[in-house]
């Protein structure tokens, strides 16, 4: 059996580098970016072929190395579903099992620190990333924690194996390295002798300050991590290059990023879609109303901005109207507040109830082009010109992704706020 325990002293963050003797097919667990040159030298020096870099979960106080080693390696990356990631090869679930060479991992769910967190047991181990620590366990206040559910995962999924299972945590900062689940059921401090009330109670009034990182390593981890540093050849094309993609995250990804810490959240709806519904906390900026420079004087220029809108295409369009003033930190959140909202997602709902805007237009075009259907049978040929117009103006909104009648509706009463 091939097993090293390595150690990032910025982050206290252990991570699991795990082989089978005979095939010499690998896996990571948990690596650290500025810990990947360490890693691929291991890597080489005991000829090992990387086949898998598992996260237990989206880490807030490092940025994982998944992206960076699969680059170098070719190795799949995964985490679990629930993390709601994107960048990642495998979305893994409760009970599936993870093949290398002729080793199994058993993936096993135990949300509570995050949604997402996993723990995973080979042999007669368990690596259990921030769910249960030696003498402790992982926080519960953001990116839709839960202490309610960080009991059941410890009591209901890890204290139910074996007592002689060793325990490798995600993190220690006093040097410890391996407990036992018979040990941590015996001395954790926040479990030995507590009720479930009573955990709860402690989990609730930690009051710890944020992670250092987490604005730039959540984004970051949600993504898949960071890339291999470029060579100098690399950087000067990257420089002369142009402008990178737009990026975007899901409503998911968005809800988990907001629990972490306070976002600009830029709703270009109009007035009176906004007064219907809202995410807690978004600023409505409509799009017909967006003048990037203005803003200039209100976010700086490298803060994190997150466009949204009903589906999804005007938050687009909003976004690159800001990276196009300078904002160098845009985000577009897809499928918008639909897409909120199908993920029952919580919402701030007003008394007005305003259809929206992509709505409007769809029902204008198709009421225009049967008037003007309508008056070309009944009156004059020339009324057939009228859907004639609205489909031409359909292919141009479709060409350019720009809209003028919603530009148009945008601006009718209904559509503005109440006073």
């Amino acid at each position: 059996m091939f097993f090293k325990q390595l150690f990032d002293p910025t982050s206290s963050t252990y991570s699991y580098l795990i082989a089978d003797d005979e095939t010499h097919e690998a896996v990571l667990i948990d690596p650290v970016i500025e810990q990947v040159e360490r890693d691929l030298k291991l890597i080489r020096d005991h000829d090992l072929t990387l086949k898998y870099v598992l996260e237990t979960h989206v880490h807030a106080d490092h940025i994982t190395a998944s992206r960076a080693l699969k680059e170098a390696t070719g190795a799949q990356t995964a985490v679990c579903q629930d993390c709601h990631a994107q960048g990642y090869d495998r979305m893994l679930e409760d009970g599936n099992v993870v093949l290398f060479g002729r080793e199994e991992i058993l993936v096993i769910a135990t949300p509570g620190h995050t949604s997402g967190s996993v723990s995973y047991l080979w042999r007669d181990r368990v690596f259990t990333g921030d769910t249960l620590l030696i003498g402790g366990c992982g926080r519960t206040d953001f990116q839709l924690g839960s202490a309610a559910d960080l009991w059941q995962s410890i009591s209901e999924k890890l204290f139910r194996l074996d007592d002689q299972v060793l325990v490798y945590p995600g993190h220690d900062y006093k040097g410890r390295r391996v407990s036992s689940i018979g040990e941590e059921k015996q001395f954790n401090a926040r479990l030995a002798g507590k009720s479930r009330e009573e955990f709860i109670d402690i989990m609730n009034n930690l009051n710890l300050p944020m992670p250092a990182r987490i604005q730039e390593a959540v984004p970051a981890n949600l993504a898949g991590g960071a890339s291999l540093p470029p060579s100098e050849g690399a950087r000067k094309q990257v420089a002369t290059g142009g402008a990178a993609h737009l990026r975007s995250v899901s409503a998911q990804q968005l809800a988990v990023l907001a629990t972490a810490e306070k976002l600009a959240i830029l709703d270009v709806r109009t007035p009176g879609e906004f007064a219907s519904l809202r995410i807690a906390g978004s600023i409505n900026i409509p799009f017909e109303r967006l003048d990037p420079p203005a803003l200039l004087s209100r976010f700086a220029t490298d803060a994190a901005l997150y466009c949204i809108c009903q589906t999804g295409t005007r938050s687009q369009l909003a976004a690159d109207r800001l990276r196009a003033a300078g904002f160098t930190n845009v985000v577009h959140v897809d499928g918008g507040t639909n897409a909120w909202s199908s993920a029952k997602l919580p919402l701030e709902r007003g008394e007005r109830n305003v259809m929206s805007l992509e709505r409007q237009v769809r029902i204008a075009a198709g009421l225009l082009s049967v008037i003007g259907v309508i008056f070309g049978a009944a009156i004059h040929p020339l009324g057939y010109l009228l859907p004639a117009f609205i489909g031409a103006g359909l292919v141009f909104a479709g060409i350019t992704n720009s809209c003028g009648m919603s530009m148009v509706l945008a601006r009718m009463p209904w559509n503005q706020a109440s006073a």
